[in-house]
């Protein structure tokens, strides 16, 4: 009985110390997992600020792109007005840069947001934990690519179609000059800017390219849009998150 109750008692003893190793073990592996996921926490937030401050300039740049947009919109749908051009027309200053504009110009640049690139590039998305915010980059990216296929499919419209306008219809030197000033070309005759835009062809090319910045700008605006949601659902992230 006495050799029972000492077994009894050492086993008892084993049971315990194998508890409190076991629980050790538990402790030390919570201690590891909640230091790691500080770490991951830690790495996350600096990948959210460094997003938001990709994220905050490409706004800015967006805006500027935008208003570009909408003043090559502006200047076309005015030449396209008999009673905007005859306006534009008397002030002889302005006239060569309207159509200089309209002819020739447009936005063409797309915000970069550098760090959403690397990161997808890496394979580290998965580092922002916050489903809300990865959704919304994943729309972010579409929109960016729906702009860039658009900006280039307008290229080959304005490289193939826009341009007969310069070659067949309008003497473009005048507008050369206006773009390199030093450039030391002789003119020629002047252009009958009333006769040009009553050409039909010529109304209908600018019709399309009006069409296409208006899309453009459509574009550029959803982007801007997702931009500013991003960056309040990281504010929020980043907020919440505060060590």
């Amino acid at each position: 009985m006495l050799t029972e109750n000492k077994f009894s008692k050492y086993l008892l003893y084993a049971i315990g110390e194998i508890v409190l190793v076991v629980i050790g073990i538990l402790i030390a592996l919570q201690i590891n997992n909640w230091n790691e996921t500080r770490k991951i926490k830690k790495v996350e937030k600096e990948i959210l600020n460094v997003l938001l401050e990709d994220l905050n300039s490409a706004k800015k740049y967006s805006n500027q792109y935008i208003i570009n947009e909408q003043s090559y919109l502006d200047v076309i749908e005015k030449i396209l007005y008999n009673d905007s051009l005859k306006a534009i027309l008397k002030s002889n200053d302005k006239t060569i840069e309207y159509f200089n504009k309209s002819f020739w110009d447009f936005e063409i640049k797309i915000p970069v947001i550098n760090t959403y690139s690397d990161l997808k590039n890496a394979g580290k998305i998965a580092i922002i934990q916050n489903d809300s915010i990865r959704n919304r980059l994943g729309v972010l990216e579409a929109n960016i690519y729906n702009l860039d296929k658009l900006i280039q499919d307008r290229m080959n419209v304005h490289q193939i179609r826009i341009d007969e306008i310069c070659v067949e219809y309008v003497n473009f030197l005048p507008l050369l000059k206006f773009k390199i000033p030093d450039y030391n070309i002789s003119l020629g005759p002047k252009n009958d800017y009333i006769e040009i835009m009553a050409q039909q062809k010529v109304r209908n090319l600018m019709g399309v390219k009006s069409v296409l910045t208006n899309e453009g700008l459509g574009y550029r605006k959803d982007l801007h849009n997702e931009i500013e949601s991003i960056i309040h659902l990281i504010q929020i992230e980043l907020n919440e998150n505060q060590d």
